[in-house]
């Protein structure tokens, strides 16, 4: 590995004094000036990006190296894009080493996009890859358990994510045992190893009755997360016969073991919590569930019992039938039994014999009656004819008297019969008074006449001396 050139003239023996921090420190920062140019032009991949007051802190990398950079705001302002995690650029800057810190790191002025990175260009093909075999498919994801047991943890055992991965069980449920199973979760080698443990998981569940993996770490670079970007962990998610959570990162994180897991959380606790259930939630539901069942049992009880109580009064009903039906056979065959005795039969006889005595009796009084009635009837229409004839030469008699006194006949005869306005008959000459008007029907017409005139005769005879 080469190193750089350092103002360094250790003496012959251990003799020589050390350095102080501050002088290796300065020794560093010549070298630095002394052994790179000023500027530097570099081309790497942006492995991690933030912005703080204007100013850029990101990371450039390559397959084996990588160097923090800072790109103060007043030069950031001048860059025509900003880049993104995963894109391929060339910067040009100073290298420097600030001594309090011990830091070195690249002071970056300018920023060109060079294309897409060779790490993001990576992960873009697998992500294609596996999306083609229908690894990221909803319909490959397999269910999560409703109450489970006992889950494995697998993530580091000295991480933060742990703690809150057992507080929210403890919190939720804590009926659900936790079984860790700790592995690196960055690094060399750590893809390999957490794919192995997911297998030794899914070979020994027969045993261990473990129902599902919650695979999570917390936040941290792209590179820290490049682990679960791997092939081969994808591929032992994918092959596991028990479900698996993965909660990798912060939220805007995305790794490859998230898309293939059968669920994705955005932080470990938020994975618990799709996992495992709410005690206080289930004690509710649960409480709502025997409420539930005790209205429907007691509904049922309560139906059962009317219809037992149906059943009984049909029972009763229908016993009931039953012996009312026999007690009519039992009359019946009693009558039938009496109406065959002896002397039921002779007195049955008898009143046949007076039924048809009794008949005779009545036509033969019919016809006796019928002969009297027609003969009284002949003699009462003789007398009616005669009664009719006598009535009817009466009639005639009194007509011709009536005709005679009548009032048509007095009139024919020259008199007269006088009447007021009202048709009322004058009879005296003082019912009328001087003005009046009076009707006087003759045999043949009727006169209107005013009164100017009246006298009425000592004798009570009225007499109107004149008229109009």
């Amino acid at each position: 590995m080469s190193q750089l050139p350092l103002d360094w003239s250790p003496g012959p023996s251990d003799t020589t004094p050390p350095l102080s921090v501050s002088e290796l420190g300065s020794r560093i920062s010549a070298a630095i000036a002394s052994g790179v140019p000023d500027p530097v032009r570099v081309v790497g991949e942006i492995g991690s990006f933030n912005q703080r007051n204007g100013h850029w802190y990101f990371n450039l990398k390559d397959e084996k190296s990588l160097v923090q950079c800072v790109c103060w705001a007043s030069d950031a302002r001048r860059v025509a894009h900003v880049p993104e995690i995963g894109n391929a650029v060339e910067v040009s800057g100073s290298v420097v080493h600030w001594s309090p810190q011990g830091r070195t790191q690249l002071r970056v002025r300018e920023i060109k996009l060079a294309g897409e990175g060779h790490q993001q260009a990576a992960f873009r093909r697998l992500c294609e890859e596996l999306r083609k075999l229908g690894w990221f498919a909803q319909e490959a994801k397999r269910p999560l358990p409703a109450y489970p047991r006992r889950i494995a943890v697998v993530t580091s055992g000295a991480g933060a994510a742990l703690h809150d991965v057992r507080a929210t069980g403890a919190a939720r449920w804590p009926a659900c045992e936790l079984v860790l199973v700790d592995v690196p979760v960055q690094g060399i080698g750590a893809a390999e190893q957490i794919a192995a443990a997911i297998a030794s998981i899914d070979d020994s569940v027969e045993q261990t009755e473990i129902e599902a993996i919650i695979l999570t770490r917390g936040g941290g670079s792209v590179e820290d997360l490049q682990t679960f970007n791997e092939r081969q962990l994808a591929e032992a998610i994918r092959a596991a016969g028990i479900p698996i959570i993965a909660a990798i990162g912060h939220e805007s994180d995305t790794s490859i073991a998230e898309l293939v897991a059968d669920r994705r959380a955005s932080t470990p606790t938020q994975a618990a919590m799709l996992l495992l259930p709410d005690r206080v939630d289930e004690s509710q539901r649960l409480d709502l569930l025997a409420e539930s069942l005790a209205m429907r049992v007691a509904r049922l009880v309560r139906i059962r019992s009317e219809g037992l109580l149906r059943s009984d009064r049909g029972a009763a009903i229908g016993m009931r039938h039953r012996a009312e039906a026999a007690r009519q056979r039992l009359l019946r065959a009693e009558s039938a039994l009496l109406a065959r005795r002896p002397h039921a039969v002779l007195a049955a006889r008898r009143k046949a014999i007076e039924r048809v005595a009794s008949q005779f009796r009545e036509v033969l009084t019919g016809r006796v009656l019928t002969g009297v009635r027609l003969l009284e009837r002949q003699q009462l229409d003789a007398t009616m004819r005669k009664a009719f004839v006598r009535a009817a030469a009466g009639l005639e008699e009194r007509q011709g008297v009536l005709e005679a006194v009548g009032p048509e006949a007095v009139l024919a005869r020259g008199y007269s019969v006088t009447t007021d306005a009202d048709g009322g008959v004058i009879r005296n000459a003082g019912e009328v008074s001087v003005g009046s008007e009076i009707w006087s029907r003759l045999a043949v017409g009727t006169i209107r006449s005013t009164v100017k005139e009246s006298e009425t005769a000592p004798d009570s005879t009225p007499k109107v001396n004149s008229c109009e």
